[in-house]
């Protein structure tokens, strides 16, 4: 996150720590994503297994790696970003089941991998839940080669095709359609968080997606454009009655199992 990483370093020193209080007083978008509870929404559901061990690849500040902790017996965090992993450890520091090294997957592989591609010690859950970056195709099969057979990656990602970009919110780097990601994770489960899976307050499934009147009165998301370029619950409505709800959904989190 860079910029909004230091920012929120001055912020935590300036407020002793007091996250709900920075929320309060600053309600800049960067700052929501970063530090709010709503977050956890996206995974909090989910079955970990208590004794697991938990790789999270990319952490942004830290918003899913206090629930990752609770949940899972050990977790290591790995992030490129020096100024978002220290915002992360202080945010995290009292919980003392979390490692965190400074690199991306591809060195990270070179540290821990035996030398043909693979983990020498894979995890039981893998979480990929801050972006896909630059190249998703490669960040999915680096992701992929940690998982231990048996184990998930639990995977989440932009849809490029989705309302709130058509409505005009802005796309992120590495978005990624629903086809293209199951050409990647085939088997995986698909789950469609809404209004997106940074701030997710309802999650549908292939079992269980929305009908017409659903959606109506749904948030667009949290950042929406100031004058939106459609009508929101009108939008829905069609294309939940069209049965087109998977091509369009804002966002996806992908739940891939290692040999089914």
């Amino acid at each position: 996150m860079g910029q909004t990483a230091e920012r929120l370093l001055e912020l935590l020193e300036e407020y002793g720590g007091d996250e709900k209080k920075i929320l309060e007083d600053h309600r800049e978008l960067e700052y929501f994503y970063a530090l709010s509870d709503i977050r956890e929404n996206l995974l909090e559901w989910f079955p970990f297994d208590p004794n697991g061990r938990i790789l999270q690849i990319g952490s942004g500040c830290g918003a899913l790696t206090g629930l990752l902790a609770r949940r899972g017996k050990q977790v290591t965090v790995i992030d490129g970003d020096e100024a978002d992993l220290k915002v992360n450890r202080i945010r995290r520091g009292a919980l003392g089941n979390i490692d965190y090294v400074n690199c991306n997957s591809g060195q990270y592989m070179e540290q821990a991998g035996d030398g043909r591609g693979n983990a020498a010690d894979p995890f039981d859950c893998v979480v990929m839940a801050d972006g896909l970056g630059e190249t998703p195709e490669e960040s999915i099969e680096a992701a992929k080669a940690f998982v231990k057979p048996g184990g998930v990656l639990l995977l989440a990602a932009d849809n490029p095709l989705g309302l709130k970009h058509w409505a005009g919110a802005p796309k992120e780097t590495g978005a990624m359609g629903k086809e293209r990601l199951c050409a990647l994770l085939p088997g995986a489960e698909c789950y469609y968080p809404l209004p997106d899976y940074r701030a997710a307050s309802e999650i549908y499934s292939d079992r269980r997606l929305p009908a017409k009147g659903d959606l109506t009165g749904m948030v667009i998301s949290y950042d929406y454009p100031e004058f939106l370029r459609t009508d929101v619950g009108a939008s829905w409505d069609s294309i939940c009655q069209e049965g087109k709800f998977p091509e369009f959904a804002n966002s996806y989190l992908m739940v891939w199992r290692r040999h089914g």
